[in-house]
């Protein structure tokens, strides 16, 4: 990869995410004013949440980059590299960039998951497991609005909808492309052979960038 861009690539180790505790009970399934909860259980969910939020380590990264082509069924950035994907072209039908961005919680909280199940905790490493991943949304969020303040300064702003690989009609292969551009191995993260982040609570995400004028698809 081209060094002059590897020096653009911008790096967070300490990200302040702090997740949504209504987004926390939504993935668990609760429906306020539907679902019953006990004093006991609401007591375990809080306990869960300050544990994991000391557990998780949200970090993440940035990288801007040109789109140097457009058609009807993908870009192609400045760096070469081509995406195929018909939504993803269509959400960057106003932008002359995008930002390549990542987020990861770390390996800590997600071994207290695996060790709650192993010791029969279920229920526990259920919260665990939703705070963690809350946790790592909250950190893009964070990247995003951070970049959003940033943006404003030049007149512009990021897309309204951010798009990650394995939704809609963007491969999951594409998370290889980006976890190298990103060379996310520097915030101790890795893939597998079928592209799966490592640890398994982190995002890659892609978002343009248009003028303050423009309308997000």
């Amino acid at each position: 990869m081209d060094q002059t861009l590897v020096s653009r690539i911008k790096y967070f180790e300490n990200i302040p995410a702090v997740p949504r505790k209504d987004r926390i009970l939504s993935r668990l399934g609760y429906r306020n004013g539907v679902t019953e909860l006990k004093p006991n259980d609401f007591m375990l969910i809080d306990n869960c949440i300050k544990q994991g939020g000391i557990m998780c380590k949200p970090a993440g990264a940035y990288l801007n980059l040109s789109i140097l082509e457009k058609h009807p069924d993908g870009v192609v950035l400045n760096n070469k590299l081509k995406i195929k994907s018909e939504s993803l072209a269509k959400l960057l039908a106003n932008s002359q960039s995008v930002f390549l961005m990542a987020s990861t919680v770390g390996h800590e909280v997600i071994r207290a998951v695996f060790d709650e199940i192993e010791k029969g905790n279920a229920s526990k490493a259920v919260i665990l497991d939703s705070v963690a991943s809350q946790t790592a949304d909250a950190a893009l969020d964070w990247i995003v609005q951070m970049l959003d303040k940033l943006l404003a300064k030049e007149g512009k702003k990021l897309t309204k909808h951010r798009y990650s690989p394995g939704f809609g009609d963007l491969p999951l292969h594409y998370q290889k492309d980006i976890f190298e551009i990103l060379q996310l191995n520097k915030l101790n993260m890795s893939l597998t052979e079928k592209f799966m982040l490592i640890p398994e609570k982190s995002v890659i995400a892609i978002a343009g960038v248009e003028e303050k004028g423009e309308l997000s698809k």
